[in-house]
């Protein structure tokens, strides 16, 4: 499908963007979790053109790091939903927000109690109680290997900058609920793939991050766009100067942006970019 007018229905023109901040996945990776040849073109054909192409995810720093690299990318990447931005080539940290050690036992003892799976991000790393289908199902998608540790507790004085509930899709609604009435006034919490919850500090999100991103490149937020499909893209859409939702993403997401483009496996960020950005 062509890009389409979101409910205003204003014919399409080009806009001046000179910031792209983009969800990975859902968004820019297809269902394979792979990215297309079709948006790498496109990609460093509007990075020729002198727009900056941000990686935003909540990913771990070191998944997203072969993906900045197979695109070809040098600017900073923003990882666990905004809770860190890093350097792919020096590893400078330049913004870093972690979970509050009280919290994070408190949430480690809950799950401990309720038998639930929690993956324990801290110094992008990835730990875990043990190892098991859902290590396995997360490691499949991103690379990524847990450390079992046979207890969370035993991490000395750990802050993650990012913990994560895996759990069959099915019961994640109730456990959310469950979660946002015991943890919701202390933590960000977000459902952000089908088995996943993700907790991190409060004054962690993608709008933040990609605010703070473009006033230090001196990027005007009116000149950003933002591609998202998930709940944890809503704040990063709500903030750029124009949002794209991805034909896959949640009908909430749809409804708060300027525009709707094809599916994730359809290279909708790509069409998008042609048909708004490049000239």
């Amino acid at each position: 499908m062509d890009i389409v007018v979101s409910r205003s229905g204003v014919p399409l023109s080009k806009v001046k963007c000179r910031m792209l901040a983009l969800d990975l996945d859902g968004t820019l990776l297809n269902s394979n979790h792979e990215v297309s040849l079709h948006n790498i073109k496109i990609l460093n054909t509007v990075e020729q053109q002198g727009t900056s192409v941000i990686l935003v995810s909540g990913r771990m720093h070191q998944s997203m790091l072969p993906i900045s690299q197979q695109i070809g990318l040098q600017n900073p990447i923003i990882s666990y939903n905004g809770g860190m931005v890093k350097h792919p080539k020096t590893g400078d940290v330049s913004f870093h927000l972690p979970v509050p050690r009280s919290l994070a036992v408190r949430l480690i003892e809950y799950c401990q109690k309720a038998n639930l799976h929690l993956n324990f991000g801290w110094n992008d790393q990835l730990y875990v109680r043990q190892r098991n289908h859902w290590s396995d199902l997360y490691e499949s998608r991103t690379g990524v290997s847990a450390e079992a540790t046979g207890d969370l507790l035993k991490l000395p004085e750990a802050e993650p900058t990012k913990m994560q509930v895996l759990a069959e899709p099915e019961k994640i609604p109730n456990l959310l609920k469950q979660f946002e009435e015991t943890f919701g006034s202390d933590l960000y919490i977000t459902r952000t793939q089908p088995e996943y919850i993700e907790f991190m500090n409060p004054r962690v999100s993608k709008g933040l991050a990609i605010t703070s991103l473009a006033n230090e490149l001196g990027i005007p937020i009116s000149e950003t766009m933002a591609f998202g499909d998930g709940f944890n893209d809503e704040s990063m859409l709500q903030v750029a100067g124009h949002s794209v939702a991805m034909e896959n993403a949640e009908e909430e997401i749809k409804h708060i942006c300027n525009y709707i483009t094809a599916s994730n496996d359809q290279d909708g960020v790509a069409l998008a970019i042609e048909q708004l950005i490049l000239v």
